[in-house]
């Protein structure tokens, strides 16, 4: 550990000689800067049913990293990412990071390494849990994202577990595909919005020696939401979206229990400024995500073989994010879930700040 402090020791005597970067993506030729990412966060989850129990993460991480632009389309970064939970005597995980970004044309970029972060991806809560933002941030693997006024694609590969020959554990990964389609206005009010995402996790490796079998499940997510702007948005947005989930292990007889599953979401949404409210009705049937909240699921994450085959809730959440100056981001949301047979209200409460900006520390000259 001593070695990782001696290094973040390095990178914050910098900020003494830094001059701050409009923008956090800004980058040119032959700059050196510094990138600082952090979230302090609480996420407590009052859950108390067979699926997933209650508890609460309160901690935050640190994203120290040199960032250096040998060209307009190539950026290098290193760093370290620290994870550490409150009440913990040390960090919960300590790892290097690396990036190689490379800008392929005026909207695409891919990237090789650590990626920018889990929730850079978009994915939808029921297939890809919101709480990877505390606690699997850093991700690392390969990146290819395409973003306009209009298209938003991600596909991404994210390589969560590697094993060595003879290694008693499996390989685990996830591999993604998120899209989202946001049309022009029609009659200067309503935007039509069509998401798609898919998703494959792996648990196995030819070369290790595990007692578990080899499993590889899939997910997929496509539906259709419509807006309306309120008065051009003085009095602010509503909208409707409705998006359906489909699960099914490729490897046959799956430890989850359950082969294929099915679900459904309809929400109705409101937002004003920087706060939004919503409220829907989940549905689903043997529905399992492994990557996603359990909340959704049929799966127990701590009865053993305990499936609850119909899930029917109905969901609620209230959030206001307020973002200074686009580096700093303060988050605070409330969700509700009232499962109708269960008869029983559950309940989870978000708070973070959230730092992120690109400081430049110089710029070298070329030395060829």
């Amino acid at each position: 550990m001593r070695k990782y402090g001696v290094f973040i020791l390095v990178l914050i005597f910098g900020l003494q000689q830094l001059h701050c970067m409009n923008s956090p993506d800004t980058s040119s030729a032959g700059s050196l800067g510094m990138r600082f990412r952090n979230i302090s966060f609480v996420r407590n989850n009052e859950y108390s049913n067979p699926i997933t129990e209650g508890y609460t993460l309160i901690g935050y991480f640190i994203q120290p990293e040199l960032v250096y632009s040998p060209s307009d389309r190539l950026r290098l970064s290193l760093g370290i990412h620290l994870l550490q939970f409150s009440g913990t005597n040390g960090f919960h995980l300590v790892k290097p990071v690396f990036t190689s970004s490379f800008n392929l044309t005026g909207n695409m970029v891919f990237t090789m390494g650590t990626l920018q972060g889990s929730d850079s991806h978009r994915m939808f809560d029921p297939h890809f849990s919101k709480e990877r933002l505390y606690n699997a941030f850093a991700e690392d693997g390969l990146e290819l994202r395409f973003l306009n006024d209009h298209f938003f694609n991600d596909v991404w590969l994210s390589w969560e577990n590697f094993i060595f020959r003879g290694d008693n554990e499996r390989e685990i990964f996830t591999a993604g595909e998120s899209f989202s389609y946001s049309s022009e206005k029609i009659g200067r009010s309503i935007r039509i919005r069509i998401p798609v995402q898919m998703m494959f996790k792996h648990y196995g490796g030819q070369i290790s020696d595990y007692p578990e079998k080899v499993e590889t499940y899939f997910n997929l997510a496509a539906g259709a939401g419509l807006s309306y702007d309120i008065a051009d948005r003085d009095f602010g947005e509503t909208g409707i979206e409705a998006v359906f989930y489909y699960g099914k292990s490729l490897t046959g007889k799956p430890s989850s229990g359950i082969g294929r599953g099915t679900g459904a979401w309809y929400k109705i949404r409101y937002s004003y400024r920087d706060s939004e409210i919503d409220a829907g009705l989940w549905t689903s049937d043997d529905f399992f995500a492994p990557n996603g909240n359990y909340i959704f699921g049929s799966v127990s994450d701590h009865f053993h073989n305990y499936v609850i085959h119909r899930r029917r809730l109905l969901t609620c959440s209230a959030s206001i994010r307020l973002v200074h100056k686009s580096f700093l981001e303060f988050f605070l949301g409330f969700e509700g879930f009232w499962d109708t047979d269960l008869r029983r209200f559950d309940n989870a409460v978000s708070l973070h700040l959230r730092f992120d900006k690109l400081i430049s520390l110089a710029r070298l000259k070329d030395q060829r």
